[in-house]
């Protein structure tokens, strides 16, 4: 008896891993796409698409403008009509080396209204209306044929 406790173990902890996989979320279709700013391809942008049943897909443009979505990990967005935001923060002028630094000058940059706290702060390199999925005025429309699931965002001022 004292043999088949373990493989009695091995096959309850099989059985219970087993019952968490099948739950993956809503089927996916493959997103991909290019975001343009002023006829330009956007380098660095954050892109979100928020379905209808409130999963929000994400991606990031590479130099080329050109993103890829994933949800939740897995590669794809849900299928139906997807609100889209895009957004791109600027880099902060001054880096800081918060390892270094003690609690005191912590503190004096929190509290500062110049000086370093300043060079800290990010700004949108885009129209902030585009940055909510709910607000932005862009939607798209994503179906299981994955050819026709290449979208294009063209941003003006």
């Amino acid at each position: 008896m004292l043999n088949q406790k373990p493989w009695f173990l091995v096959v309850v902890c099989a059985a219970l891993v087993g019952c968490g996989q099948g739950d993956d979320g809503p089927a996916l279709a493959v997103v991909s796409g290019t975001v343009n700013y002023k006829g330009k391809p956007l380098e660095g942008a954050n892109v979100t698409m928020l379905s209808a049943g409130g999963h929000l897909s994400t991606g990031t443009t590479s130099a080329d403008g050109k993103f890829q979505m994933t949800t939740n990990g897995r590669p794809g967005v849900p299928l139906g009509k997807v609100k889209v935001g895009i957004s791109k923060m600027s880099e902060p002028t001054a880096k800081v080396d918060a390892a270094s630094m003690k609690p005191e000058d912590m503190q004096k940059m929190q509290t500062a209204g110049g000086g370093k706290a300043k060079d800290l702060t990010t700004k949108s390199e885009i129209p902030e209306k585009y940055a909510h999925p709910e607000r932005s005025g862009l939607s798209s429309e994503v179906v299981a044929d994955a050819p026709k699931n290449v979208f294009t965002y063209d941003l003006v001022d």
